[in-house]
């Protein structure tokens, strides 16, 4: 039986070593996000998937038309307006990621930094 509580006590050990030191490394290489865009990270690599526009009643229009581009695709029929965008991989290292969509691969741009007020 004492050989068992060291093995446990050695892994538990070994376990708690490896976590508490990957947390700062793998900073950013995992998460998730929810609201219009939904995105998920895995590895630094993120999948974003933006959420389908639905417009019903007389905002929506009453006439027909529809459109698809490499952005997404639109429909409209009377009272019902569909609005769906295509969904977006960025891939890459910190400091060289490029996006890659249905509108073709481009460089990702920075994420946008809060100013800090003057006093």
């Amino acid at each position: 039986m004492k050989s068992h509580n060291k093995l446990y006590v050695a892994i538990l050990a070994t376990f708690a070593l490896v976590v508490s030191s990957s947390s700062t490394v793998n900073a950013g290489w995992f998460g998730a996000s929810f609201g219009t865009q939904p995105s998920v990270t895995l590895f630094g690599q993120t999948l974003t998937v933006p959420v389908p526009s639905v417009v019903l009643g007389g905002a929506a229009g009453t006439s027909v038309s529809g459109n698809v581009s490499s952005d997404g695709a639109n429909i409209s029929l009377p009272f019902i307006k569909v609005g769906i965008k295509s969904p977006k991989m960025t891939v890459g290292v910190k400091g060289s990621k490029i996006n890659v969509c249905t509108a073709g691969v481009k460089k990702a741009s920075a994420p946008k930094k809060a100013k800090k007020a003057k006093k």
